[in-house]
């Protein structure tokens, strides 16, 4: 790799550059292995003698790969193979120092209903909506990588997509920018909210009235408090209507049956999926009276070919549950559609036992996810309480 020696004019020429002779510096192959991202901007920030010696954006893009390589966002995203060196270094730097765990979830999810593909194409845009390290810091870590990847996730028809945008006064919405979709992010909550002990610094509480009516979306009405900003991306994933949804009644159960298994399940973090399942969504309608609250447990792996899920609705000491099957015909039919739900179902049985060492893992909690799960826990939500 050659490059020009800029001299700084305090300074006499430091041998052998000789006027704008262009040194050539010969490296083994793979030297971009040797250095991790720091060690690279230290050499460049040191070596002051030799400002204008760098990697080039080839070697850059095969350091790029080795990230990628390494950790989990390997095959889930990738980045524009026109990226220069600028670019190519703040990629890097997303690769390997940030955790993408909650990102990549949300994007095998939105795979999972057909609304994107993967790997997820990272452009210049997606990198310039933070100008700097400063600004991608100053937000909470979820937040800022889904302004970078959210809206390779495409609804489809009049839906659009899962974008998140910048308001000029601060501020962001999410899926329009129109007014109403605004997201409240780690709004205050006050010490006797249930996820005011387990709010996580990179991924806050979210409140949000955005929702599904008629064939778009639409803001207003009463507003969820999400447990995370993770279970907000998640539920609006699984919000999407689809023809292939088969999906129960619910059942209305007292909250303290069974040794108050249920009521377990609704005081234990909104971030601990119960064993057995994938993971939690958690949402809470505050400002209903008395509140109400819905919990969505992903019973299938991010890698299935289809979804299935148990969600559980709350309000006073009522509580409700049903079970819902998303993917292939061929799959939510018959007997296949009742063994999963079933299986999940009689797990909570199986593991009341445990209760008694107030280990809240029953198979009805494995039924409810907090962060990823149903499109329609707001509706259920409503709707469990309108029966009541």
């Amino acid at each position: 790799m050659g490059n020009d020696v800029t001299v700084p004019s305090s300074r006499q020429p430091i041998p052998p550059a000789r006027g704008n002779e262009s040194i050539d510096f010969i490296h083994r192959e793979e030297r971009d292995a040797i250095h991790e991202h720091k060690e690279v901007g230290i050499l460049r920030c040191t070596a002051t003698f030799l400002r204008q010696i760098d990697f080039s954006a080839a070697v850059l893009r095969t350091r790029l790969g080795r990230s990628l390589a390494a950790k989990q966002p390997g095959g889930i995203i990738a980045f524009d193979a026109q990226l220069e060196s600028p670019l190519l270094l703040k990629a890097t730097w997303l690769v390997d120092t940030q955790q993408w765990t909650e990102a990549v979830n949300a994007l095998k999810l939105a795979v999972q209903h057909g609304l994107c593909t993967l790997p997820v194409t990272i452009s210049l845009e997606d990198l310039q909506r933070h100008t700097t390290e400063q600004a991608y810091l100053a937000e909470p870590r979820v937040l800022a990588l889904w302004k970078t990847v959210g809206r390779h996730v495409n609804f489809g028809g009049n839906y659009g997509r899962f974008e998140l945008f910048d308001q000029p006064g601060g501020g962001v919405r999410a899926i329009n920018d129109e007014p109403g979709f605004e997201l409240d992010i780690n709004p205050p909550l006050p010490a006797t909210h249930p996820y005011h002990p387990h709010t996580i610094t990179d991924n806050p509480p979210v409140r949000s009235s955005i929702h599904l009516q008629g064939g778009s979306w639409t803001a207003g009405g009463v507003m969820a408090t999400y447990a995370s900003m993770s279970a907000f991306i998640v539920r609006i994933i699984m919000e999407r209507p689809l023809a292939n949804l088969g999906k129960t009644a619910f059942v209305h159960v007292d909250r303290y049956d069974h040794g108050g298994v249920l009521d377990g399940l609704l005081n234990r973090s909104p971030h601990q999926p119960p064993g057995g399942c994938r993971t939690i969504v958690a949402l809470r309608w505050d400002d209903m009276n008395p509140p109400a609250e819905v919990r969505f447990l992903l019973l299938t792996s991010f890698d299935m070919p289809f979804v299935a899920y148990v969600d559980l609705a709350s309000r006073a000491d009522m509580k409700t549950g049903n079970k819902a099957i998303r993917g292939p015909p061929v799959l939510v039919r018959g007997l296949l559609s009742n063994t999963i739900a079933d299986m999940a179902l009689n797990q909570e049985e199986e593991e009341e036992d445990y209760e008694e060492d107030g280990a809240d893992d029953d198979g009805d909690d494995d039924g409810d996810s907090d962060e990823d799960m149903d499109s329609n826990g707001e509706d259920d939500g409503q709707q469990e309480q309108e029966d009541e």
